[in-house]
């Protein structure tokens, strides 16, 4: 098994504070996420999984080099699983089956936003990647402010905390944090004009001082894209063979971000997509959250989500050619 991931209210002490920001067209602002209120506890511990698991419609295996990618000092294969072994950490994980959020700061994925109108979340087995459950969230309507349906973590160094603080330091990550999940996105209509659909946010400042990163959809081409990158004069670099992300199938997305060097790279069932340069004066990586995040006029779709993982790197990743996909294609020294 794999795993899977602030909820959202604004304005409000102990809730969090701020704006995510515009989650599509990176030529918006938005200075700051968000935190949440939390009863529960967060936990990092469950069943072993790693990455997630081969899914309908992704492809189990990463692309990328003839020969695999060494990976610094220990000389770690990043294709096929095989050679020597990758020194990385698993910080946290989540694949449904709890049928619970107490694996997340959030403790839930705002179910009650906009009053609990025009969105709907909670766990599924109508789909799933490994085994049986994955979560689900769902638009119905436009409103007039962008869909806020999603979870969250914070971090406390390498630690998930039982609820929001907003304050503190979170995974100081010199050689990068990787983060892999599944999505299934049910939609008939284009993102364009000014719809977009974001599934993940990043904030390297706990108290949201920082504008966050993004990643989802903005535009036909139907490519992962990252927001508030280019806006704060980074660059970002698609792939000649960049897939669209599909409709109506999983897929699995890896993320490696760097805030040390200010690096980030995501694949799509083992096909990279782009390399993305960019700065923050904060370094480490305090704010995750995941879900539906969208524009205003979005007014019908479906979000699946299942088998999320956080790893923290203890050595170089060094062929960004290859997805490090921990613990399928790429063995890890020690495994969850």
């Amino acid at each position: 098994m794999r795993r899977a991931l602030v909820l959202v209210l604004v304005g409000i002490v102990g809730y969090g504070c701020g704006d995510d920001g515009d989650g599509g067209s990176d030529q918006a602002g938005g200075s700051a996420g968000t935190g949440a209120q939390s009863s529960g506890g967060a936990a990092t511990g469950g069943s072993a999984g790693s990455g997630g698991a081969g899914a309908s419609g992704g492809s189990a295996g990463a692309s990328g080099g003839s020969g695999g990618a060494t990976g610094g000092s220990g000389g770690a294969s990043g294709g096929s699983g095989g050679g020597a072994c990758f020194d990385a950490k698993r910080l946290w994980f989540d694949d449904f089956e709890t049928g619970d959020y107490s694996r997340w700061t959030s403790q839930s994925y705002d179910k009650g936003f906009n009053g609990g109108l025009c969105h709907d979340n909670g766990f599924s087995t109508t789909q799933a990647v490994s085994p049986t459950h994955s979560h689900r969230s769902e638009i119905t309507c436009a409103i007039s402010q962008s869909h806020r349906g999603y979870g969250g973590l914070q971090f406390s160094g390498d630690s998930v905390v039982k609820a929001y603080t907003n304050t503190g330091t979170g995974i100081d990550a010199p050689h990068g944090v990787v983060n892999t999940y599944y999505s299934r996105l049910e939609v008939a209509y284009p993102f364009q004009n000014g719809k977009w659909f974001s599934f993940w946010t990043v904030n390297n400042d706990c108290g949201w001082k920082d504008q966050v990163i993004t990643l989802g959809l903005e535009d036909t081409t139907n490519r992962l894209t990252p927001a508030h990158i280019k806006s704060t004069g980074g660059t970002v670099t698609f792939a000649p063979n960049a897939p669209a992300f599909p409709k109506g199938k999983w897929a699995r997305t890896t993320i490696y971000i760097n805030y040390h060097t200010g690096v980030m790279v995501a694949w799509q069932d083992g096909v990279k997509v782009f390399d993305a340069k960019f700065t923050r004066p904060d370094k480490d990586i305090c704010q995750w959250h995941w879900g539906a995040y969208a524009s205003k006029d979005n007014d019908a779709l479906v979000l699946y989500e299942d088998d999320n993982s956080i790893w923290k790197l203890n050595q170089p990743w060094t062929n960004f050619d290859v997805e490090p996909y921990f613990g399928v294609t790429q063995k890890v020294c020690n495994p969850p």
